[in-house]
């Protein structure tokens, strides 16, 4: 699973050998330390996530959900401004997953039509409507 907090990109998965345990692991080692102080981490050089931590399942759903918990801002990536790097990263991100959204749109679209022979949506999305009226 991929997360994105406001200290960074992390991805959890399952522990290869230890079925209690998560292998955290992420890009930097800067979320990792803010997340889980206390927990030893790891770096490999050779991998893609070069840092990572082994943790409890219990312990690190703990520190997730304490991070849901303490969400007090209305944009994400707004929250992520202080780090450059990051907050270009989150845009691309974001573009990437609305050209997504898009493309799923139609298809489904698409789909439809070809079941009840009707198009069931104009071809603006309501994002693009709304930008339109900002300019």
């Amino acid at each position: 699973m991929w997360i994105f907090t406001k200290h960074g990109f992390l991805a959890i998965v399952q522990h290869n050998s230890m079925s209690d345990f998560y292998q955290v692991k992420s890009r930097v080692i800067d979320p990792l330390e803010k997340l889980w102080p206390d927990i030893e981490i790891e770096i490999i050089h050779w991998a893609d996530y070069r840092f990572r931590i082994t943790i409890p399942k219990k312990q690190a759903i703990s520190v997730i959900a304490e991070q849901m918990q303490s969400i007090d801002y209305t944009s994400y990536k707004n929250e992520c401004e202080t780090d450059d790097w990051f907050y270009s990263a989150l845009t691309k991100i974001w573009t990437i997953m609305y050209n997504y959204q898009q493309k799923m749109e139609m298809i489904n679209d698409e789909k439809q039509s070809r079941k009840t022979g009707k198009n069931h949506r104009n071809n603006a999305s309501q994002y693009d409507i709304d930008n339109e009226k900002r300019e």
